[in-house]
């Protein structure tokens, strides 16, 4: 049988194997193929008083793959060490963090971000995976629709100015931001990257990788590229007032500046700079468009389909509503008109209130769904939030109104919020409403 065939081999169970042999070796071979070949994210590797266990986190949700006996949990650790060479096997009393490439059964390369966690059950071990196979999706097919992709396509059709990304690690901010640099990569133009680390290296781009241990820094970069003739930038993360202060002034000398911020919304990124020291006129002056962005769980497709909501959920359906009632009419409609939504599908969802949601069931055979395997849900898909920094929303700033001030007038006049999106989106199949206030806060309604 050969180990390279995705459809012949359960790696799951020669994981399981391998854990009953104490094969060291092959549990990570087998370990790190699971992890790609199901798409997962992350792994934990985690110690406890009696056993040991690890976990994958497949479409946000964290799942337990397998226990193991502690008795060689350190060796386990050990290993991965011994193979990063950039861990001391000796010290267990500090974290430390390594990048480590490698190569699945699969023959996939990848790479690892690792980090150890000193517990008091031993170490604790946490990788996140950088898929070099992964090919760069189009900007076209990562799910923006309706007024946030012509903000978009308008805010990259600029010479200058700053477009952020923000949200948690693991949202895909990068994915986002390598389809934009794609979509306006062309040969009259020179783009140059500084990135912790280079994910995917990409034609026509000047990319370059931090070093901290040699004092290359985004600050020392960004001074250094500026000197590189740049057309367009991109700074792999804003972390401090100086590195934000230079973005801004590459921005205000005909510099086109992408990078990423973590913030909780594309609205209170207003804040985040501010207290890292940006003026109000500062940010009215240099930024053009902040993006908030999440991957939420898609409704298999295979055991979905649509239902009469259930009395529980109620409230959630009238919260939904509720999203719109702020909303400038004239512009819904524009929107709908966009998102390609039927005056019938509106009606399905807000007055007689059916929803896509799972069975759990395969539809031909009624087991257990082979799709989904019970979790009703398979793959994920972006949701948007897109702040277009347009003269009404930088008169506000300049005005100095707060970042709540400028949110609500944004939300009354044409922003589509992460709620908002995700509601247009579950019109279609998409989502059910559960996975939308997974996420967003349910209000007072």
């Amino acid at each position: 049988m050969p180990e390279n065939s995705v459809e012949t081999v359960n790696y799951r169970d020669l994981l399981n194997k391998a854990i009953l042999q104490s094969d060291i070796v092959k549990i990570f071979d087998y370990l790190l193929t699971i992890w790609v070949e199901e798409g997962a994210s992350d792994i934990h590797i985690e110690p406890f008083e009696n056993y040991c266990r690890i976990r994958i986190r497949i479409d946000w949700v964290l799942e337990e793959l397998v226990q193991y006996p502690k008795s060689f949990h350190d060796s386990i650790i050990s290993k991965f060490k011994i193979e990063s060479g950039q861990m001391r096997p000796d010290e267990k009393r500090l974290p430390q963090d390594a990048r480590v490439s490698a190569v699945t059964q699969t023959n996939k390369e990848i790479d690892l971000r690792a980090n150890t966690l000193p517990t008091v059950w031993w170490e604790k071990l946490v990788m996140r995976i950088v898929d070099k196979s992964k090919e760069i999706p189009p900007l076209s097919s990562l799910w923006l629709e309706g007024s946030n992709w012509r903000i978009m396509q308008k805010n990259l059709a600029y010479p200058n100015w700053i477009i952020l990304n923000t949200w948690p690690t693991g949202s895909w901010k990068t994915t986002t931001l390598y389809s934009a640099l794609s979509d306006i990569n062309k040969v009259e133009v020179n783009i140059t990257t500084f990135e912790d680390p280079v994910e995917n290296k990409m034609l026509w781009l000047n990319q370059a990788q931090v070093r901290s241990d040699i004092w290359f820094t985004f600050l020392s970069w960004l001074r250094s590229a500026l000197r590189q003739d740049p057309d367009i930038i991109m700074v792999w993360e804003i972390r401090d007032r100086e590195t934000l202060e230079m973005a801004m002034e590459s921005s205000m000398t005909w510099h086109l500046v992408f990078s990423t911020v973590h913030t909780n919304s594309a609205v209170e990124t207003i804040t985040r700079v501010a207290k890292m020291g940006a003026e109000p006129y500062m940010i009215a002056g240099t930024f053009n468009l902040v993006i908030a962005q999440r991957l939420w769980r898609k409704v298999c497709t295979n055991c979905g389909q649509k239902v009469k909501i259930r009395p529980e959920d109620e409230v959630k359906f009238r919260n939904a509503k509720n999203s719109f009632r702020t909303f400038d009419k004239d512009e819904l409609k524009k929107e709908l008109q966009l998102r390609n939504i039927s005056q019938e599908e509106w009606n399905d969802f807000f007055v007689k209130w059916y929803v896509m949601e799972w069975t759990w069931k395969d539809p031909k055979t009624w087991d257990i769904c082979p799709v989904c395997k019970w979790s009703g849900y398979k793959w994920r898909l972006w949701i948007y939030e897109m702040m277009d920094y347009t003269d009404d929303i930088k008169g506000l700033l300049i005005d100095g109104k707060s970042a709540f001030e400028v949110g609500k007038f944004a939300l009354s006049k044409w922003m589509i919020d992460l709620e908002r999106d995700g509601i247009f989106k579950a019109m279609k199949g998409a989502f059910d409403l559960h996975e939308v206030y997974r996420f967003v806060k349910l209000q007072d309604i």
